[in-house]
Formats: structure tokens, sequence, C-alpha cells
């Protein structure tokens, strides 16, 4: 997690970490928070999180690149004989 990250993830409420529980404890034993019992329960925890997720993301910003991998050395190696080809290819 960036410091970034957080940041945003320290200044939320715990409204994102009563969602989580509730789907690791399953609708049938709690209640998404602002969502009224029934058999849509499931579908509006998804959507809730979606809704989060999405605000949680919002506000942060693209990190930093990083470094281009450098080319890889010359092989000093011969290339291979001709009668290679066809046995590499089985």
């Amino acid at each position: 997690m960036s410091r970034t990250t957080a940041t945003v993830a320290a200044s939320l409420p715990d409204h994102w970490e009563q969602l989580v529980t509730t789907a690791l404890l399953g609708t049938d034993r709690r209640t998404p928070p602002g969502v009224a019992p029934g058999p849509q329960t499931p579908s509006d925890l998804l959507d809730a999180a979606a809704a989060a997720t999405v605000r949680r993301r919002a506000g942060l910003c693209p990190a930093r690149p990083a470094e281009r991998l450098r080319p890889a050395p010359e092989d000093p190696r011969p290339p291979l004989p001709p009668a290679a080809g066809p046995r590499r290819r089985t």
C-alpha cells in the first residue's frame, strides 16, 4: 500500500470495514449498513462495495513509474547450426 493509499484509507469512515465484515460473515448473518434485509441484500452489498471502491480510489494520485529495464547484454555465443532448427521445433 502506498503512502497516498494509506492516507486516504485512514481518512475514510469505517463504512468499508463494515462492508468487508458483512461480506465475510454473509448477508444472512449481518445486513450491510444502509441496506434493508431481504433477498436483494447480496446484490445491494456488491453495489455498496463497488460504490465504496470508487470513492476510495477517486482521490488517489497515480504512482510514479518504475525505472525502465536496461537492455540485455549482447549474447557472445555463436548462433545454432542449421541442423538444430528442426530438432528444436519438435
